[in-house]
């Protein structure tokens, strides 16, 4: 199921952004490497899973009834187990960072990621996937935005989103004043450095055609 709304998702927004001409036709090229790869990855892992289950022979059956069932709870009881599992099971650990639609990056969260969740810094704000609600193209900041990055994102329509750079941004490894372009499904199309973010910014806009849907 979380395949299937993902590949929804991405090719959704796609086709939207193309023919609403908010983004140039090769967009849609992007579909079948971002999503293929990991399509076959899980269609190998669900065969050999299945040849497991289904094997006869007496070491299969001591695999299935005895290490197994010891082992799988003990690994998800530590903390980097229940990591490894809910990003598998979830498959946020996804990432397109050799999309062609993949641009500059600056830092540990790299362009093709998925932009990880950072929770209010303060009671009564909003956590940074509020925004994401718009499913348009927008610009994160963890920590001040320059006049600069206001004005170039002012100028282009593009929506900018300030936060907090406090301790949750940090374990998120985001680095501190760089430019987040996020697209509209919430992986990130560029990582752009607090130094020469806003021309950066506006060369991978003009490259690909990009558009906000509320200009």
């Amino acid at each position: 199921m979380n395949t299937g709304l993902g590949d929804a998702m991405n090719l959704a927004w796609k086709l939207a952004a193309v023919i609403g001409g908010c983004a140039k036709g090769d967009l849609l090229d992007t579909y079948e490497p971002e999503r293929m790869a990991f399509a076959r990855k899980l269609v190998a892992t669900t065969d050999r899973a299945f040849q497991a289950a289904s094997s006869e022979g007496r070491v299969a059956e001591v695999l299935r009834t005895n290490i197994v069932p010891r082992i799988v709870p003990r690994i998800i009881r530590t903390k980097i187990g229940r990591r490894v599992f809910f990003r598998a099971l979830s498959q946020t650990g996804i990432e397109y960072r050799t999309s062609p639609w993949s641009g500059k990056s600056v830092g540990a969260v790299r362009s093709g990621d998925r932009l990880p969740w950072v929770a209010p810094a303060r009671t009564g704000d909003t956590d940074n996937f509020t925004p994401l609600r718009s499913l348009d193209w927008q610009v994160h900041v963890y920590g001040t935005a320059s006049p600069q990055v206001r004005s170039g994102c002012d100028e282009r329509r593009l929506p900018l989103h300030v936060f907090p750079f406090a301790e949750r941004a940090t374990a998120a490894e985001l680095r501190q004043d760089a430019l987040y372009l996020v697209r509209p499904d919430g992986y990130l199309g560029g990582v752009f450095g607090a130094v020469g973010g806003v021309s950066d910014l506006a060369e991978y806009l003009d490259l690909h055609g990009i558009r906000p849907r509320s200009t």
